[in-house]
């Protein structure tokens, strides 16, 4: 007796869709679309900030001393903001050049203001100092800078980044991500159909 193969004519061919390849591929996308976020963020912070400060919107100074704790602590760094003299105030806090010392920057609280006419003279202290600071800074110009927010800790990474070879390391590396995007944009392979395999039941029959 022959034997004979069912024959199953409503059945459909078995397809195995390359799954693996689909995740790597969107892994892939996703990874590099998050590297292009993040370093055009790092580039848009770094543009903003070097804009204001040529625009003279604000300036930045680093926290190296105690005088100003609990206020302003060493590592923190203080964002200044243009003001106008005639607007200066008590209680602010203000950067200035104290008299005879045209190289440093105090940031130290205004104790006391004394206008005339087109002079201001103040008198500053430290919060953390017992008493006023012995100077009295004449003001000049029609512009103070006064200290209207902090980032806490930040001063540290600031003065890191201030030796050569972390700047140049930094540098080194945003140049090797830029490379990296640029070339995995170029050498991107096209994207491929979906790979499949089609197992066909045929009927077979034995040889009489």
């Amino acid at each position: 007796m022959l034997a004979q193969t069912a024959v199953h004519a409503g059945a459909q061919p078995l397809r195995l869709l390359a799954e693996p390849r689909r995740r790597a591929r969107r892994r892939g996308r996703a990874m590099r679309a998050l590297s292009s976020i993040l370093l055009g963020g790092v580039v848009l912070l770094i543009l903003a900030v070097i804009g204001g400060m040529l625009l003279g919107l604000w300036r930045f100074r680093v926290i190296d001393t105690g005088s100003m704790h609990p206020t302003l602590k060493p590592g923190d760094v203080a964002v200044l903001t243009p003001e106008r003299t005639a607007d200066l105030r008590r209680g602010q806090i203000v950067a200035f050049h104290p008299p005879g010392e045209p190289r440093l920057t105090v940031l130290h609280r205004v104790f006391s203001i004394h206008r005339s006419r087109n002079v201001v003279i103040i008198q500053t202290k430290g919060d953390a100092n017992n008493a006023p600071d012995v100077w009295h800074a004449r003001i000049l110009g029609n512009t103070v800078w006064i200290e209207t927010r902090k980032a806490t800790k930040v001063g540290y990474l600031a003065v890191w980044s201030q030796q050569r070879p972390v700047r140049f390391g930094l540098l080194v590396a945003i140049v090797i991500l830029v490379a990296s995007m640029l070339l995995s944009s170029m050498w991107r392979p096209p994207h491929a159909k979906p790979l499949s395999r089609t197992r066909l039941l045929r009927t077979s029959r034995a040889p009489g």
